[in-house]
């Protein structure tokens, strides 16, 4: 059978674990959607590779369930992922290219279906009809008014769910119409689900206020599982499967990887035996295997760091916290001409006096501990 576990690529919705808290927020979300036309705006954000995008899948899967290919639902997702900066007019068009899109999608599915006899009836097909239409002047209208007359001209639909992942591009005016993407008086509501790296919560919060208000009550720094959200994100891939994992292997897996969504992916995808039993050695012999499938990415962080350097990065990291005092520092035992090199290196960001910020992920630190077989207290 095919390895379920694919550190390279989100994780499939059917195989998502833990982030409870979030997942009982968006339902909620989608609910007052639904049934009081509210719309909304939910932020995740945290160090790469910490399962942001499977995240953003999992919540389009909720919003707009699909059984054999077919919508489940009314609501409408679109999904983009952002590489370069991105400003506000790029924005609104790419939103309404994907919209377009998708409606078309689902007429172009439902005659498809119509063609066929014997399939399911039209009434039961979401969104069948659905109408819409861009009135447009002799001028050219903006792609703001685009967006605006395309969706206050959709017909049944629940609700638009927007999911933009690393939303770090975009411009500082595409940042500022996210509000009036949400705030729009329409009688189609809009969910706006968005994500983005560790800074990115701050950024918004410090400079753009007004827009980090849209994400209040819902904004959540995405890290480390827990040991009970890991057992999930390892047991569910293995359902209908022969393979199981062990107590022990459970234990070891967490151990090694500190919870960290890429990192136990990683360590998952080189323990899978087919029709076996993942245990605490087939853990362990694997490992090399593990951190060879990250190595593309990790080998090449902090080349120049030495065993030291790791080692304090490595407490910072399991502080579990991302802004520090000197004094907190000074506290883990790390010195401050430690302190210095780790701003050097680009692990730390001195934001003020006597005040810094981690900005390297923590798994860059979990990774090379690893690799180069250091002694930890832990």
């Amino acid at each position: 059978m095919t390895n379920p576990y694919d550190p390279q690529n989100p994780v499939k919705p059917d195989f998502f674990g833990g982030r409870k808290h979030i997942l009982d927020t968006i339902n909620t979300r989608i609910d007052k959607a639904r049934t009081q036309k509210q719309s909304g705006g939910v932020l995740v954000y945290g160090y790469r590779g910490a399962g942001k995008t499977s995240l953003l899948k999992k919540i389009i899967s909720i919003a707009v369930p699909f059984v054999e290919n077919q919508p489940q639902s009314n609501a409408i997702s679109i999904y983009r992922r952002l590489s370069k900066t991105t400003s506000d007019v790029e924005l609104y068009q790419m939103l309404t290219e994907d919209l377009i899109q998708e409606i078309h999608q689902r007429k172009s599915l439902l005659e498809k279906l119509r063609s066929i006899p014997g399939q399911i009836s039209s009434a039961k097909i979401p969104l069948a009809d659905i109408e819409f239409k861009l009135e447009e002047s002799e001028g050219e209208i903006s792609q703001y008014h685009r967006w605006r007359s395309l969706v206050r001209s959709l017909g049944n639909a629940d609700f638009v769910l927007i999911a933009l992942d690393d939303a770090d591009f975009l411009s500082p005016e595409a940042l500022g119409n996210l509000k009036s993407i949400v705030e729009e008086q329409n009688k189609i509501p809009v969910i706006l689900a968005v994500s983005g790296g560790i800074e990115f919560e701050e950024r918004l919060v410090d400079n753009y206020f007004p827009i980090a208000r849209i994400f209040s009550g819902a904004s959540f720094n995405v890290g480390e599982f827990e040991f009970k959200e890991m057992k999930e994100v390892l047991i569910n891939p293995l359902i209908g499967q022969n393979t199981h994992w062990t107590e022990d292997g459970f234990k070891e897996a967490h151990n090694l990887s500190r919870g960290y969504p890429y990192l136990v992916q990683c360590i998952a995808s080189a323990s899978y035996i087919e029709n076996g039993a993942i245990d605490s050695p087939r853990v362990k012999a694997s490992l090399n295997a593990a951190l060879n499938i990250g190595k593309p990415w990790l080998n090449h962080e902090l080349e120049t760091a030495s065993d030291n350097d790791f080692l304090s990065f490595l407490k910072i990291a399991e502080s579990g916290k991302m802004a520090f005092k000197s004094s907190e520092l000074s506290e883990m035992g790390i010195a401050p001409p430690y302190i210095g090199r780790l701003v050097s290196l680009g692990v730390l960001k001195k934001i003020s006096r006597g005040r810094y910020d981690m900005v390297k992920a923590p798994i860059i630190a979990y990774y090379h501990v690893l690799l180069r077989g250091l002694k930890t207290s832990t």
